[in-house]
């Protein structure tokens, strides 16, 4: 749940940041270059701010994903399965 929401702010900042600022970024500039038919001239801004939302929101995501799961593998090595008894440390 909490990497859904992750993604949903990381999405929504880099595509409102991407319209508002007048530069081309990677994924989203590549929209008009390729000449993609279904795109009007009109709406590539609104494409490709979308594009570099996704990607990058995304991007963001799996660091995210990645970061937390490395953190919570040492709680999960330690519980005990159903049946099984802790080893005594001597």
């Amino acid at each position: 749940m909490r990497g859904g929401a992750v993604f949903l702010v990381f999405f929504v900042f880099f595509t409102a940041a991407s319209y508002a600022v007048p530069v081309a970024l990677f994924p989203g500039s590549l929209v008009p270059v390729l000449g993609i038919s279904t795109v009007p001239t009109a709406y590539a801004p609104f494409v490709s701010s979308f594009v570099n939302g996704l990607v990058y929101g995304l991007v963001v995501w799996l660091v995210f994903v990645l970061v937390s799961r490395k953190f919570e593998e040492p709680m999960v090595t330690n519980i005990r399965r159903k049946g099984q008894r802790y080893k005594k440390r001597s």
